[in-house]
């Protein structure tokens, strides 16, 4: 007896040219899209160290692999310079169609900015945060540098089909940027081993609560949690996103109803509450009223996780005829110059700036270990993708992870602050 399919499932047996498959195949698939910055460097030299003087032979389809100089734009120091002039000559090498210099951004950020990677597709990337791009109903995943380098030759890898779990949303999200809060809460109460080589396939009434940003974040923050896709299903929010954005045709995918499942969950959205992620360890969660009282010296809002439009709306909102408390550095970076002009339009950057804050360049600076760095025994409390030990510096920092307006209100009164009677306030 035959079953149904899961979104990976159909998505990986359609990029194998099979008509079905289930858990734990093994399948050669075809890939729509790779995304590549800085590792796109080290396949070239690991090329040339197999022999290959001239480095890889070829790409397998000059319009499916996207290069960006990304992760340390502007250069932070001569090796990232060096590293930026060699991207640049190899992708008029493989005379690469989509090409991002020095105006770009987070590199997951531009993927969907440009509708490179689109519903029903297999994209890869050379970071694992690329699994991002599940909030736009594909399956991504991020690769390592020795699957990367057989990947832009010929454009197929192998995947084993991953288990999928279904995660139901119901109720509705309130007016601000939740996603973060709803994958600190599912870290928190599951573990961070929960979906292990695992599709997640959020599913629901809950769903079309959410816009775009908050599924981008949740899809980010899969991996946290151990996911090898995170994917949401194609609804008109979806379609609105992409109007002006999709340069290809594509087919969304959706899960049978008689799909089979390793796990099920259901989440009501209107009970999540501010959530923070203690050091050093995104699974050491407890809701914010649990940390309330202690004190911070940063605060940042950006990365892939949280740098688009409405988490930085939020921030501006509750910064708005405020001022950061004395001592404290909040820093703010958009994810793309995209979102930098977005956040232009409605003023945002001068209301944070008058507010104390900074307000950076589009980039990872502030969550990548190349900028942001704290002292020993400094706090910080952010809106990035992780928490773990060292990551902002010195490894006697401690990293608290939260939502944008969690963060916010935290930089306002100098110490972790829950924000909802703020948010009451600003948003009636």
């Amino acid at each position: 007896m035959t079953t149904g399919m899961t979104m990976a499932e159909k998505i990986l047996a359609r990029a194998a040219g099979k008509s079905r498959t289930a858990a734990g195949d093994f399948l050669d698939c075809k890939l729509d899209g790779i995304m590549a910055y800085q590792g796109f460097v080290e396949t070239h030299h690991n090329a040339q160290e197999a022999g290959l003087k001239d480095g890889l032979p070829k790409v397998f389809d000059r319009k499916k692999v996207f290069l960006m100089v990304e992760h340390h734009q502007p250069a932070t120091n001569l090796k990232v310079a060096e590293r930026g002039v060699l991207l640049r000559q190899l992708a008029k090498k493989y005379e690469l169609e989509h090409f991002y210099d020095t105006t770009c951004g987070i590199c997951h950020q531009m993927m969907v900015d440009k509708g490179h990677s689109l519903p029903g597709e297999l994209v890869v990337g050379t970071d694992s945060h690329a699994i991002m791009y599940g909030a736009l109903n594909c399956a991504a995943t991020g690769i390592g540098e020795t699957d990367s380098g057989y990947a832009f030759t010929f454009g197929e890898l192998w995947f084993q089909v991953p288990e999928s779990i279904q995660i139901t949303l119901t109720g509705t999200a309130p007016n601000w940027p939740i996603g973060k809060d709803i994958m600190l809460y599912l870290a928190g109460k599951y573990g961070v081993d929960m979906a292990l080589y695992k599709s997640i396939e959020f599913v629901g009434p809950g769903v079309k609560t959410l816009s775009m940003d908050n599924r981008f974040t949740m899809a980010d923050q899969g991996v946290e949690i151990g996911a090898k896709f995170t994917i949401f299903e194609h609804d008109e929010i979806t379609a609105a996103f992409l109007k002006s954005r999709a340069i290809r045709p594509f087919k969304t995918v959706s899960p049978d109803r008689d799909a089979v499942y390793a796990e099920k969950y259901t989440v009501d959205l209107s009970s999540i509450t501010p959530q923070v992620a203690a050091p050093h360890s995104f699974g050491n969660v407890k809701p914010v009223t649990e940390h309330v009282g202690v004190q911070i010296d940063q605060a940042c809002i950006g990365s892939c996780a949280n740098g688009r439009f409405e988490d930085i709306e939020i921030a501006a909102k509750i910064l708005k005829g405020r001022k950061v408390k004395g001592g404290v550095r909040l820093l703010v970076s958009p994810s793309s110059w995209d979102v930098y002009k977005q956040c232009m339009a409605a003023n945002l950057p001068e209301i944070i700036i008058d507010a104390g804050g900074q307000f950076l360049n589009p980039g990872c600076g502030i969550c990548a270990s190349n900028g942001a760095f704290m002292a020993p025994g400094e706090v910080c409390i952010t809106a990035t993708t992780r928490n773990e030990q060292g990551r902002m510096g010195s490894k006697d920092a401690s990293i608290f992870l939260a939502s944008p307006a969690t963060v916010a209100w935290s930089a306002v009164n100098g110490v972790i602050s829950d924000p909802r009677p703020v948010l009451a306030d600003v948003l009636k």
